[in-house]
């Protein structure tokens, strides 16, 4: 054996292996998937602080803005509607979607 192929065949040994493309996509969607997850657990607190303040602020200001929530009221089932919606909407899309 020549030093060439000696040095041919101790290279080749080095070689790395081919990549397994759908492992690696596999991988990616579950790293997003748990992000995107964690993204939305940490925003509990800042909701529940965030209707904390709103109570405090509909008893302190109540008896002053109270012909306020009667034409508020609509509004926001509305929009709580919409936005349900929206959501189940994008969460089918993403359940139903090949891939």
């Amino acid at each position: 054996m020549t030093p060439d192929r000696k040095l041919e065949a101790f290279f080749a040994a080095d070689r790395p292996s081919s990549r397994d493309y759908a492992f690696q996509i596999e991988v990616a969607r579950r790293i997003a998937k748990r992000r995107a997850w964690m993204t939305g657990l940490a925003l509990i607190p800042w909701a529940l602080i965030g209707a904390v303040l709103l109570w405090a602020l509909d008893t302190a200001a109540g008896p002053y803005v109270g012909g306020l929530a009667d034409t508020a009221l609509p509004v926001a089932m509305a929009l709580t509607l919409a936005v349900a919606g929206a959501g189940a909407a994008l969460w089918l899309t993403r359940r139903f979607s090949a891939g």
